[in-house]
């Protein structure tokens, strides 16, 4: 793992694990926006790819589905 996939998947865990407040900062819109280009990093093969998938999936667990 190189020196960037080992800090963005710390930063990417320290996410999940942070115990704070979240904060409201997006629109529905926008973060469905943001999970679906988080997934299009993570299907690449290049540095941070496992990184965004992690983060894609933490992010897409907490946004309601649509229906």
């Amino acid at each position: 793992m190189g020196d960037m996939d080992g800090r963005l998947l710390t930063l990417v865990d320290n996410v999940n694990d942070a115990d704070e407040e979240r904060l409201p900062l997006l629109t529905l819109s926008e973060a469905r926006a943001a999970v679906e280009l988080l997934q299009l990093l993570a299907s690449g093969d290049s540095e941070g790819a496992f990184d965004a998938r992690h983060l894609a999936g933490s992010l897409a667990r907490r946004l309601p589905s649509e229906g």
